[in-house]
């Protein structure tokens, strides 16, 4: 992961107290404690701008240094001619203010008075492209400066480690799945994401097909999978097309696969990609079923803002009885989303439907542990997005086989829902199906990620009975 660079610059006026002033170089070491925590470079400035020439030479360093975010910190008033220049550095600035030191007499700083300032002249200032600003106040461990802060790092540094990423699209989309369909430039222009269409199912099976058995039944035994009504060598298959994929994505520099399972690999090989993207996605490449690109891109996003493993999924139940839903999926989830009950290697659905594909697997067989969850997806050509979270609960209710889990205390950006808003919202504003999911409540990281990205919100839709504009 490529590490967020964040300039710490500041200003001053003479005329006023130069007690901020202290606290700024203090700042300056606190700041630098977090970055091993967090995983940021911080640069410090420690020329304090009081003209505009010293705002140029600020300017050009921190240009220099290219940095992804500026926070601004504001010991007094400073001259607003000084911060525009300053501001031309980057898109992404943070204006930091902290409390008078006393409340009556003389103003000794008047340094929220200033950061109101400054974040009229990030709007106003920068006509067609204005600076996207946050505010920031108080100490450095106070409720206004740490909370937020820790979400603008987690959130930059998702945006500044999808640009340029890289997404393999292997194989064509699954037949039908024509709602799916997403143009690569505006994937591109939107979120600075590359999709390539340099290989096909069947180069992968070739591939695997070079692969020994000796390098896969390793695998297979540090993996310890629990087998139920499949073969072992399908198992033995998939693993060899895992590795023939990993490799792949490790030489064209793939942070993602969107695996086009069927209408293929299923007539081919009588099996499914699932526990495919199952050991891709444990490994940290993120693999999305049935070549949906956008899914795996909402995949990718997920898995910088959790660091954690991610999956897609489809909502076959909505249940109005006790407001949950149910997320599933065929069974391409990866085992550390499993429960106590673990991962089991099975048989996909459709062998007991249609005896020409009986032996059709491996899927994974999961049970999600409890927990909070998010899925969240982006849509249209990549310029807006929805989430929502709630938790995975044990409740011993009936699922499919597959990758499983009952979902309660459902929030639809962050407000409350029922399971049928939800239905509403996806249903009548015509959203993909397939649902991006990690097991981590990060709503607030997401919100923050659309901001510095420029994604817009798709509508909610509440339940009503009739149609409604």
């Amino acid at each position: 992961m490529r590490r967020l660079k964040i300039g710490f610059v500041a200003g001053f006026m003479e005329g006023f107290s130069d007690e901020g002033l202290k606290k700024f170089y203090q700042y300056q070491k606190d700041l630098k404690k977090l970055e091993g925590k967090y995983g940021f470079t911080l640069i410090n400035f420690d020329t304090i701008i009081k003209d505009r020439e010293t705002a140029i030479r600020v300017k050009e360093g921190l240009l220099a240094d290219k940095i992804d975010f500026l926070l601004i910190f504001h010991p007094s008033y400073i001259v607003g001619d000084f911060i525009y220049e300053i501001m031309k550095s980057t898109t992404r600035i943070g204006l930091w203010a902290i409390e008078e030191p006393r409340k009556e007499g003389p103003m000794p700083l008047a340094s929220v008075v200033n950061i109101e300032q400054n974040a009229g002249i990030a709007k106003h200032n920068f006509k067609g492209e204005p600076r996207k600003a946050k505010w920031f106040f108080g100490d450095i461990d106070s409720p206004y400066f740490m909370p937020r802060f820790d979400i603008t790092l987690k959130a930059l540094a998702a945006a500044v480690n999808i640009e340029d990423a890289r997404i393999g699209q292997i194989g064509k989309l699954a037949d039908g799945h024509i709602n799916h369909m997403a143009e690569p430039r505006e994937i591109y222009k939107n979120l600075s994401i590359d999709v390539v269409r340099d290989y096909e199912v069947e180069d992968i099976i070739e591939a695997s097909q070079k692969i020994s058995d000796s390098q896969a039944q390793k695998v297979m035994q540090e993996k310890a999978f629990k087998i139920q009504r499949v073969s072992e060598p399908k198992i033995l298959d998939s693993v060899k097309m895992y590795l023939a994929t990993k490799e792949v994505a490790r030489q064209e520099g793939y942070s993602g696969v969107a695996f086009s399972c069927w209408p293929k690999l299923m007539p081919k090989k009588e099996m499914v990609g699932c526990l495919i993207n199952s050991l891709l996605n444990s490994d940290g490449i993120v693999a999305g079923c049935e070549a949906d690109i956008l899914g795996t891109v909402s995949m990718l996003i997920l898995r910088h803002l959790s660091q954690k493993e991610v999956a897609i999924m489809d909502l076959p139940v909505f249940d109005p009885e006790d407001n949950t839903l149910l997320l599933w999926h065929c069974g391409s989830a990866p085992a550390e989303m499993a429960n106590q009950r673990g991962m089991i290697c099975e048989k996909h659905y459709f062998a007991d439907y249609d005896k020409s594909i009986k032996n059709c697997g491996p899927v994974t067989d999961i049970v999600f542990k409890t927990g909070e969850v998010t899925v969240f997806r982006i849509c249209g050509e990549s310029e807006s997005f929805y989430y929502f979270t709630g938790k995975i609960t044990d409740t011993g209710k009936p699922a499919f086989n597959g990758s499983r889990g009952w979902v309660s205390d459902l929030r639809f950006y962050d407000q409350p829902a029922n399971t049928m808003d939800i239905a509403n919202t996806l249903l009548t504003g015509g959203l993909p199906h397939h649902f991006p999911m990690v097991l981590e409540d990060v709503g607030r990281y997401i919100e923050e990620f659309a901001y510095w990205v420029g994604l817009a919100k798709k509508r909610r839709y509440d339940y009503k009975d009739y149609m409604y504009v």
